[in-house]
């Protein structure tokens, strides 16, 4: 896109969002902070994290794990997906009750759909599906209403920029960015991509994703797990913190580059097995373990410990209700926060060696 399309994009993105909401994203005075700025302080301060996971694999008996049913397709889940039951507000609610600061989504993971209304994505749950509906929409104004930040999980087929993805990719990001007032930032899944390509042939104009971020919404944070160009605001790693000395394949530039930003721990309330042992399931997956009240209090003093925040993941079942456990335990674990605040560090580093399984 041309340098004028997008100053006319951002435009009349902020002349729809009012003089306040335009306000909130304008660069801010050479006398005062960057936007960036109290938006990584507010990530900082929030410690505690809503991920929600949920697409065509919500719909399967295991998962995202294979094997799948034989015979189920992709279109075949496509035309059961319905979402009835998908209700950010109750979401919104649950996150509020468990004493998080912020969300983040998936709105589109492998195997689809796309959870918004899109003119470039499809299928869409809004044109294409039964469901008829924008489910990032409905949450963002959820969130909103409740002063939660939301971030958009962005996957690796979408974060890519090689030519023949450039242009689509980019349009989707215009519209996340332009259709659902101000976010908090974006997520992007998985640097393994990135890293194994030595040649970097599938984002070679990673650059330019960021920019588009960065101009439309300047105050919307960017992570890429444990960092690709030193540019983004914080890190995530899976389950367990890491030392960034431990990543050997982060060069030494980008980890200095990266040295001293906030980092995210994201886990999952779904086990393959009780104890946090073996293979985590970010889908709904039928019969599998979630953890306890207890087990997630012992999480945030790990977090603590390590100065990180909790993203802490549900999946919805595949109708979209959240599995009553892990409402049973958020609402605990947020009644904890409220009568004793966060636990305390806890004393031990963690010893775990659970894999990544992204």
């Amino acid at each position: 896109m041309q340098q004028a399309n997008v100053n006319i994009v951002r435009r009349d993105f902020l002349r729809a969002l009012g003089a306040a909401g335009a306000a909130a994203l304008l660069p801010a005075r050479a006398d005062g902070p960057l936007p960036r700025t109290e938006a990584i302080r507010k990530f900082r301060e929030a410690r505690f994290g809503l991920f929600v996971h949920y697409g065509l694999a919500s719909l399967l008996p295991g998962g995202k794990l294979r094997p799948r049913p034989p015979g189920i397709t992709d279109a075949d889940l496509a035309g059961r997906f319905t979402a009835e039951k998908f209700d950010a507000n109750f979401i919104a609610d649950l996150a509020v009750a468990a004493g998080m600061r912020y969300v983040n989504f998936t709105p589109y993971h492998g195997g689809g759909p796309c959870n918004w209304r899109s003119k470039v994505a499809h299928p869409n749950t809004f044109d294409d599906l039964p469901a008829r509906r924008d489910l990032v929409g409905e949450l963002a104004a959820a969130c909103r209403q409740r002063k939660l930040d939301l971030f958009l999980y962005v996957h690796g087929s979408i974060a890519q920029s090689r030519a023949d993805l450039f242009e689509r990719n980019h349009a989707i990001f215009r519209e996340w960015l332009t259709q659902y007032g101000p976010l908090a930032g974006f997520w992007f899944d998985t640097d393994s991509a990135y890293y194994k390509d030595k040649t970097h042939s599938l984002y070679p104009r990673l650059a330019e994703t960021f920019a588009l971020i960065r101009q439309l919404q300047p105050q919307a944070l960017i992570s890429f797990c444990h960092g690709v160009t030193g540019d983004e605001d914080f890190l995530t790693y899976e389950h367990r913190f890491h030392q960034q000395a431990e990543f050997k394949f982060v060069p030494a530039e980008v980890q200095r580059r990266l040295a001293d930003k906030p980092v995210e721990i994201c886990s999952t309330l779904q086990l393959q097995e009780k104890g946090g042992k073996g293979t985590k399931m970010w889908f709904n997956v039928e019969g599998a373990y979630h953890r306890t009240a207890d087990e997630v209090w012992q999480l945030l003093a790990e977090a603590r410990r390590d100065r990180c925040n909790l993203l802490l993941n549900i999946g919805p079942l595949g109708n979209g209700a959240v599995h009553p456990s892990d409402v049973a335990t958020l609402r605990e674990v947020g009644r904890r926060l409220k009568e004793r605040g966060f636990p305390a560090a806890a004393a031990q580093p963690s010893t775990s060696k659970e894999g990544e399984d992204r």
